[in-house]
């Protein structure tokens, strides 16, 4: 017992001589330059996050309209965003009925799901090409 006292108390130690540390680091900043720190630095992770969503994106395109997409999410939502209605009659993937092209593949979009972003550069612009 008395083990794992002295073991807390030295990780109560530790973090408050930390605290005094940074507070002293802090302490020859003036107030305005702490927010413009602590506001640039909240800024940029926000900016990251941003710049991740749109490098993992799939772009799809019918009659010139491009979108973009997240991989993974359903196809029939995304066809519909981009103004394409296929006739559905099972909603199981079973009759291919609502069978559309995906990029010159035939796609059943009641079941499928939007897919990754291509490799290829000019696919990643113009656009995975929705046909019916």
């Amino acid at each position: 017992m008395s083990g794992r006292r002295l073991l807390l108390i030295s990780i109560a130690w530790i973090v408050l001589l930390l605290s005094v540390v940074v507070g002293s680091c802090n302490a020859f900043l003036s107030s305005n330059q702490q927010q413009q720190a602590f506001v640039s630095s909240r800024s940029n992770r926000v900016q990251n996050v941003n710049n991740l969503q749109l490098l993992h994106m799939t772009v799809l395109s019918y009659n010139g309209k491009k979108k973009n997409f997240k991989p993974g999410s359903p196809l029939s939502k995304a066809v519909a965003a981009l103004g394409v209605k296929p006739t559905y009659s099972c909603k199981k993937g079973d009759c291919a009925t609502c069978e559309l092209f995906l990029a010159g593949r035939a796609t059943k979009p009641c079941v499928a799901k939007v897919p990754p972003e291509p490799k290829l550069k000019s696919l990643q612009e113009k656009g995975l090409e929705i046909r019916l």
